[in-house]
């Protein structure tokens, strides 16, 4: 999947006549509700005319692709990642089949929307481009319309209950792989951060074995009760070797935080980090994944901030 594949499948059929579904969802925690109305072609048309129009800007943008990176990404770039890797994408984009909301959903309740266009010829097997949009409760549209329920069809009108159709993207997916333009909404779609607090769990499980932080248990329960600390245990999970020569490489640390003034502490032969509280979490993590260096040229003290 690349734009130009996006790009022509919204050219190819910017007049749906039906390809184009619309899907309401509302989630609270890990749980979903969905809305599936019928969607005028008048609507269908509109939508796919609005979504070409915003990928073409990111075609000529130029954006740097770039793998997931839990920590975020930045402006001029957008991410990566299979829909494996998500973790509940078949159980997102199963609600189309299985809509478990019968009357119209309050507009103001809607966390996100899920665009589905089928992109296959009649007689081939159904292929779908999903396009996913956080609600931002827009209340104003420099580009784009409003549109209500009337008799279980969404359709272009004025009135109460209004909800905003910009052509915003947050991510767009062929069912997969998944590119993020927004960071935030990936997280709020998706349950990333249940997969997250997983792929930490499988990093902390690694650190344990090397018996090399003192009050274990406590350390790994707060880092499963730190967000930023999940998330770069996960940057972390994507490169195992990095915990294994933090094993092996534990010598160094002592010299590690008296040259850098970290807030670690150790036992009486330096053989283990004695964990004590959550002050220290940033700095054992960070020194876990060996974030900081010393040049070689100029001696220079640095930090690895890129995923902090």
């Amino acid at each position: 999947m690349n734009f130009d594949y996006i790009y022509q499948m919204l050219e190819t059929y910017n007049d749906p006549r039906g390809r184009l579904s619309v899907l309401f969802v509302k989630k609270t925690g890990t749980k979903y509700e969905s809305f599936f109305p019928s969607v005028t072609n008048d609507v269908q048309k509109e939508i796919t005319s609005l979504f070409l129009d915003t990928i073409s800007i990111k075609r000529n943008l130029d954006l740097e692709r770039i793998s997931f990176n839990p920590s975020g990404q930045e402006n001029d770039q957008y991410s990566e990642c299979s829909t494996d890797y998500v973790g509940n994408f078949e159980e997102v984009i199963n609600l189309f089949d299985n809509p478990n909301m019968e009357e119209e959903i309050e507009p103001d309740n809607v966390n996100f929307l899920i665009f589905r266009l089928r992109v296959n010829n009649d007689d081939e097997t159904e292929k779908y481009l999903y396009f996913f949009r956080k609600n931002h409760k827009l209340k104003n549209i420099r580009k784009g319309f409003w549109m209500r329920k009337v008799s279980n069809t969404f359709n272009i009108l004025e009135g109460n209950k209004l909800m905003g159709i910009d052509g915003g993207i947050d991510a767009v997916s062929d069912g997969r792989t998944i590119f993020f333009f927004s960071h935030i909404s990936a997280e709020r779609i998706f349950n990333l951060r249940e997969k997250f607090k997983e792929n930490a769990g499988v990093v902390l499980g690694e650190v344990e074995k090397g018996e090399r932080i003192a009050n274990f248990n406590q350390f790994k329960d707060d880092c499963l009760e730190d967000a930023r600390i999940i998330r770069r245990l996960t940057k972390i999970q994507s490169n195992p070797q990095i915990i294994e020569l933090f094993h092996q490489h534990f010598h160094n640390a002592p010299e590690v935080v008296q040259l850098f003034d970290l807030n670690i502490s150790f036992n009486e032969d330096k053989s283990k980090i004695v964990y004590d509280d959550k002050e220290q979490l940033t700095h054992i993590t960070m020194l876990m994944r060996d974030a900081y260096y010393r040049t070689v040229l100029a001696e220079r003290k640095g930090v690895d901030d890129y995923n902090i």
